[in-house]
């Protein structure tokens, strides 16, 4: 990234984040976003970030189902909890993509590297 291209594409790389994964497929498969490097990174990860909340609700939902009430009360109070602070860090994602830092998901940054068949860089 230099001058006004670095510029053009770091509101690109918020708007990653925007949709979830939804804008996450549109932008790494989007001329001219796709020769991106930043956006393309940023791109894989707010699909790997939508998919992890997504699987963290499946699993919220589906203890809270086969809990007794009084526990499931209590997962429902944890998923609120935890849905809060997802949509927080969501937002940070977000930020660190618009003000053109490359934050790595701890863990997470990696899974997505294997899945898109690309070595880690740290």
């Amino acid at each position: 990234m230099n001058g006004e291209a670095g510029k053009q594409t770091k509101p690109i790389a918020a708007l990653t984040y925007i949709g979830f994964f939804v804008t996450g497929l549109i932008f790494l498969y989007l001329e001219p976003y796709n020769q991106d490097d930043f956006v393309r990174f940023h791109a894989r990860q707010s699909i790997g970030f939508s998919v992890a909340w997504f699987a963290i609700e499946i699993v919220f939902g589906v203890f809270i189902a086969i809990l007794p009430r009084a526990l499931g009360g209590l997962l429902g109070g944890i998923q609120v909890l935890v849905n809060l602070a997802l949509a927080i860090y969501w937002l940070i994602l977000m930020y660190k993509a618009y003000t053109g830092e490359r934050y790595r998901i701890p863990e997470l940054a990696d899974i997505v590297d294997n899945v898109a068949g690309q070595a880690a860089s740290r």
